[in-house]
């Protein structure tokens, strides 16, 4: 069952024979309190909606997202999912020397090679943490069209300081370098660190955003972009019509006015995280690094454990880690656990007391 994402319940219920509600999965970084009550509300009353196409320039969704970020409409491209947008990126730029941090999402990766571009990795360590250096990392934007800049990183969950990616957007500017700068666990941060105010500011910015991992809407596909107008035209005029559905848009504009939702959600991820980190943080074999965000990166390097064999003991009795061995630059030796419920954290939590 490798793949290149986690999340995938149906998958993993038909290789285990179980039932997929009796399924805790820790392997997908999403929201364990759900979709906001105020958005399931919303889509229950509008069925009748979907005899209509939806609209094509998402005006409504949009439109408050443009008063959230307080940028024009104009800076703004709503899609089906963030990953769209990493594509059609890489089709408008058509680049040939690209750049990627190593271990980072995957997509990158898949996206600029489908355009026929070379793509060079910025190793990380574990001896550095898998901390970005900065100052090692400016010589090589010399060097290429495009580097993608997943901030936090995911698997790793490290992050740069906003004055550190203006550093790097800086330096990018006088070389011509586009930086596309992928914030889709920003929500969950404690840190101010988004750079999304600056694509007025810079052209070879592109900042990506995700709505469905903090809203827990996965299943609705909804992501958006920033950047400059000409890039925004270029990006609305080369994607496939009505990309986003109905009830996608109308769940992203009502979820991003649900305040109090969105409260209990910050609230509720520092808790979890870390009860989580102290509670895996007790086993000596472990190397657990401090979650900032609702996913936590572990160095099973000291245990007696490979992420395939515990991915499978822990796949047989209901429980969905991330192997993180399809990460470039990571191999048997790391796994990504999603913050998840305390019940559901428990669950996890004892079931490790058996077999570490």
């Amino acid at each position: 069952m490798e793949q290149d994402h986690g999340g995938n319940i149906t998958a993993a219920a038909e290789k285990y024979n179980l039932n997929p509600d009796e399924i805790i999965d820790f392997s997908a970084n999403i929201n364990f309190l759900g979709p906001p009550e105020s958005v399931l509300e919303v889509l229950q009353n509008n069925l009748s909606a979907i005899k209509n196409y939806p609209d094509p320039d998402c005006s409504a969704l949009k439109s408050v997202l443009a008063q959230q970020e307080q940028l024009q409409e104009e800076n703004l491209m709503i899609a089906n999912g963030a990953v769209e947008l990493i594509y059609l990126v890489a089709k408008v730029l058509n680049p040939n020397r690209t750049l990627v941090l190593a271990p980072t999402f995957s997509e990158y990766r898949k996206a600029l090679e489908s355009m026929g571009a070379d793509v060079e990795e910025f190793q990380l360590t574990r001896q550095n943490d898998f901390k970005i250096n900065v100052e090692k990392l400016l010589p090589r934007l010399d060097e290429v069209d495009i580097f993608c800049l997943c901030n936090p990183n995911n698997p790793t969950g490290q992050f740069l300081a906003r004055e550190e990616v203006m550093e790097i957007i800086k330096y990018a500017a006088r070389c011509d370098t586009y930086i596309l700068v992928d914030e889709a666990f920003v929500d969950f941060l404690d840190s101010e660190v988004t750079v999304i105010d600056l694509v007025t500011e810079y052209n070879n910015l592109f900042v990506l955003r995700s709505l469905t991992k903090f809203f827990a809407i996965p299943g609705l596909r909804l992501g958006y972009g920033a950047a400059n107008q000409e890039l925004i035209s270029k990006l609305a005029a080369s994607h496939d019509p009505w990309n986003v559905n109905y009830f996608a848009q109308l769940a992203g504009e009502v979820a991003l006015k649900d305040k109090k939702y969105i409260d209990q959600t910050k609230k509720a991820i520092v808790q979890e995280k870390d009860f989580l980190y102290q509670q895996l943080n007790n086993y000596s074999q472990l190397k657990v690094y401090y979650p900032e965000i609702n996913y936590i990166f572990v160095d099973l390097t000291a245990s007696e454990w490979t992420a395939s064999r515990l991915e499978e003991e822990l796949g047989q009795e209901g429980i969905l880690i991330r192997n993180c061995n399809t990460y470039s630059g990571l191999g048997e030796e790391f796994i990504r656990l999603a913050v998840k419920s305390r019940e559901e954290n428990l669950v996890l939590i004892n079931k490790l007391k058996k077999l570490i």
